[in-house]
């Protein structure tokens, strides 16, 4: 077991690490973590082992992976499974688990007895473990039961809302405390003597909170075993996992949900990946198609759907009114012994920015044949339709013929307007799903006329309740669309709606649904600056061309470089941080980040007033980003006269006392403040500001101020909310501060020019091929331009057959129209298993350049780019 610091150093470790490395413990201590193992690939560069570091950390966490130690040249490897786990507070950020995978190759012991080495790694590493046992990185326990005597740190009992005083340190206290049906995993039950006089477990039980609710709790410890195989002592740590079961649960609800609709439903359902060009199906869906293969390949759909034309993407792109919500439609599958069944297609698509088509998932409902056959029923007059699989959905449905009466309604329909079918089936719609507003009852006759109406995608309404039989009216969430018939004529109507009682978003769905509303709303700002930033380009290389005048050429490089920022900051919003990424930052910089994109051409005022001594904070840096930027939209959209509105931004550190503000434990706090001087926020709706849906906007979600409140109680804080009516309103934050120190490493500067060498360039961008072409050859280069995947298969191949291989491949990754950078590198694998490749893509993003670097690529490449960093890459991958 070891200790580290947020970078991969070793702080401490226990006693049974220094045989595997054949030294004393605290001989490891200040050492890099990865220094400790053998890697595949090896350089003298510098920062080699942050990019073993990197991988590492995000391949090892929460997840056993193989590693091998080998302390020389001639000693054999030493197998072990690695296994890191975050922790936080304190300067502890990972605990490291080393396990040996066959304990027969474990080297000698140095010199000297373990109790020399136990003394040694006293003196180095108790003040470590003293501050871990008392900090809140982890609950850390020490069960001595030879002796009987128990200790629990502070941070154990916290875990379940104890104070230090308030639970005994006894062995009972853990009895008592863990769930019954999990006492099997009691550190005297867990796992058996097995000869050894030590024991590692990990395991996962619930404990009950001084609230009387149930914490989830990961125990990670070591159990010790005397001499006579009697348990002698148990030493370990607990972490709160209760959000990570409440979404496993969550998951295997909504597995189990579409299970039951798609087996048990008898539902038709189909999710085909345009990416990976993979398709899954229901076992219904097979049943309908005659085809029992469970995964077909999406070129089979072609053959599916008749209308595609021999073009299923074509087809499922224009589908409907081919936007990417939810659209239904008639549509003839044919089948696998070419009979031909006609359905009511339903389905979702997600594209790219770009507008390719990545993914559709959607369904397949026959209609009978004897409505087909009625000619006096009209087009999707569903008077006999079976409604079993509508009948397994949450949802309300209504379905109408081109009427307007209803033909289909599901239970869950009739349950919630407290309807019974026989009265309804065949009336108007209006008459069936009567509404009137939450605020004054009053009837909403026109609702449905006027949503059918609106222009633009369909838009989730919130203000509404259902007329519901011998009770008050029930407020739903509803949306309706039209169906057309193959002439293009409207055949029906669709009402869909939900009681928002039973609607919920978990922490994460709250983030990333909220995410997505806010880039329509920063799209005009964001498109104002860019637009000033590419006129100062626009106007330094004219001034150079015309005139001569180069000294503006340096303010035409500043405005590159600040797009490329905006670009990258635009990016990491609409995609967000997959989480847990947390990085010890100031204030201020994530004040400034959060302004620039959300007061993007706002005529807003917008001031930050920074204390210079406001302590740091360790956040996600991306989700801190993203409260402020809702807070500042939020009071932006809260003014009539923008040109006259004004945004102060306060940020300050505050010591707060235990009890100050409830549930925050004392301490030292960074306090954000937000205020505006807009329309303010009626006493009636204050409190309700933070739900899910909830809003008083006529365009809005409801989604914005329940994310901020999410992301800030996942760091450890509190938001807190003052108004006033015609004055304006004030939200203020409080985040954790933290001692630690950000972290500045000192670069040297590399020499851009590697040597000579030959390079295949690939893009479809004529005028990019040619700068970059005069990039590479200025840095004495050769260079070769391929305008597609198959153009530059043909050269390499060309050149490798002659024992002239290119010494690195430059890919673009997205080629209109052609093969694009990831399909042509794997085909060039196949011809050169050696080739090195660089990849080349303007998505600047992370985790994006990781997952191609897993691949097999040497680099990643984030356009645009100078010389030197073209210069720098290059050197990097040939030199490596």
């Amino acid at each position: 077991m070891l200790t580290l610091d947020d970078v991969g150093r070793i702080l401490s470790v226990n006693t049974a690490a220094g045989p595997l490395w054949g030294c004393l413990a605290d001989e490891l201590v200040g050492r890099s973590f990865v220094s400790l193992f053998a890697f595949e690939v090896v350089s003298d560069d510098i920062d080699i082992l942050d990019a073993q570091w990197e991988v590492l950390s995000a391949s090892a966490t929460e997840q056993r992976v193989p590693m091998s130690i080998q302390t020389d040249e001639d000693s054999p490897a030493i197998e072990v499974r690695v296994e890191l786990e975050a922790a936080s507070g304190g300067e502890t950020a990972w605990l490291a688990r080393v396990s040996r995978e066959n304990r027969s190759d474990l080297p000698p012991p140095p010199e000297g007895d373990i109790a020399l080495a136990s003394a040694a790694n006293a003196t180095t590493g108790s003040d470590v473990w003293t501050k871990l046992a008392h900090s809140d990185a982890a609950g850390f326990f020490d069960l001595s039961f030879s002796s009987g005597d128990t200790y629990y740190s502070p941070a154990w009992k916290r875990l379940l809302g104890y104070g230090e005083a308030d639970l005994a340190n006894t062995y009972d206290t853990w009895l008592k405390l863990i769930h019954p049906d999990d006492s099997a995993a009691a550190p005297d039950q867990v796992g058996r003597h097995s000869g050894s006089t030590q024991r590692s477990f990990s395991v996962e039980f619930r404990m009950k909170h001084r609230r009387g609710h149930w914490v989830w709790i990961h125990c990670v410890g070591v159990q010790h075993f005397a001499g006579d195989g009697e348990l002698d002592r148990v030493v370990g740590f607990h972490l709160d996992i209760s959000e990570r079961k409440e979404v496993e649960e969550q998951g295997i609800v909504a597995e189990d949900r579409l299970s039951r609709l798609a087996e048990e439903g008898g539902l038709a359902v189909f999710d085909l990946d345009f990416v990976t060009g993979k398709a899954l199906v229901s076992r219904a869906w097979q049943d309908l198609i005659g085809d029992p293969v469970e995964h077909p390949d999406i070129g089979l759909f072609t053959q599916y759907l008749k209308d595609s034309a021999g073009d299923v993407t074509g087809f499922l792109s224009n589908f409907g009114s081919g936007d990417d919500t939810w659209d239904t439609g008639p549509a003839t599958l044919r089948r696998s012994d070419r009979r031909e069944v006609d359905v009511m297609l339903g389905l979702n698509r997600q594209v790219s920015r770009r507008g390719e088509l990545l993914r559709v998932v959607g369904f397949a409902l026959p209609i009978p044949d004897s409505l087909l056959a009625s000619q006096s029923a009209p087009p999707f007059a569903f008077g006999g339709f079976d409604t079993n699989a509508l009948n397994v959905l949450n949802e309300g449905i209504i379905v109408t013929d081109r009427r307007g009466n209803v033909a289909v309604i599901n239970t869950k329909a009739l349950k919630i307007m407290g309807a019974n079918q026989g009265l309804v089936m065949e009336q108007p719609l209006a008459d069936v799903f009567q509404l009137v507003t939450v605020r004054d009852s009053r009837p909403a006759d026109d609702a449905l006329e006027l949503a059918l109406a609106a222009d633009g995608p369909r838009r989730l309404y919130t203000d509404h309740a259902v007329v519901v039989e011998n009770a008050p009216p029930l407020p739903v969430v509803w949306t309706i669309s039209q169906l057309w018939d193959e002439n293009r004529e409207v055949a029906g109507i669709v009402v869909v709606f939900r009681d928002p009682s039973e609607m919920s978003l978990s922490p994460e769905e709250l983030i990333r649904a909220n995410r997505f509303d806010s880039l329509g709303q920063l799209a005009g700002g964001i498109a104002h600056d860019f637009n000033n930033l590419l006129s100062t380009i626009l106007g330094g290389i004219s001034l150079a061309k015309d005139n001569r005048e180069y000294d503006k050429l340096n303010d035409s490089e500043t405005a590159c470089m600040a797009a490329k920022t905006l670009t990258r900051q635009l990016l990491a919003f609409a995609k967000g941080n997959p989480g847990g990424t947390f990085s010890i930052v100031k204030p201020g910089d994530i004040l400034n980040d959060a302004v620039r994109v959300a007061a993007a051409g706002s005529p807003v005022k917008v001031t930050i007033e920074l204390d210079p001594s406001t302590p740091l904070v360790e956040v996600d840096r991306g989700q801190i980003i993203q409260v402020f930027q809702n807070l500042i939209i939020n009071a932006m959209q809260a003014m009539d006269v923008p040109s006259r509105g004004t945004i102060e931004i306060r940020c300050r550190g505050i010591q707060l006392r235990d009890g100050q503000l409830p549930p925050l434990d004392g301490g030292q706090y960074v306090q954000l403040e937000v205020q505006d001087n807009g329309n303010g926020i009626p006493e009636d709706k204050i409190d309700r500001i933070f739900e899910p849906f909830f809003t008083t906007k006529k365009s809005g979600t409801g989604l914005g101020l329940a994310t901020v409140l999410s992301i800030v109680r996942k760091h450890g804080g509190q938001l807190g909310v003052d108004s006033t009516v015609g004055v304006g309103t004030t939200f203020t934050a409080f985040l954790p501060a933290t001692e630690k120190e950000m972290e500045v490493s000192v670069r040297r500067s590399a020499t851009i020019r590697f040597g000579t060498g030959r390079v295949l360039f690939m893009d479809d961008e004529p005028q990019l091929c040619i700068i970059t072409k005069a990039m590479l050859e200025s840095l004495d280069y050769k260079v070769d331009i391929a305008r597609n995947g198959e153009e530059a298969l043909n050269l390499y191949r060309k050149y490798h057959a002659v024992n002239r291989a290119y010494d690195v491949v430059l890919l673009d990754l997205t080629i209109v129209g052609g093969m694009g950078g990831e399909e042509t590198f794997k085909r060039l694998r196949e011809i050169d298993p050696d080739v090195r490749a660089i990849v080349s893509s303007g998505y600047d993003n992370d985790e994006m350049a990781r997952q191609f670097l897993e691949s097999g690529f040497c680099g990643y490449l984030t356009k645009p780019y100078r010389v030197g960093e073209l210069g720098k890459m290059l050197k990097n991958v040939l030199g490596g």
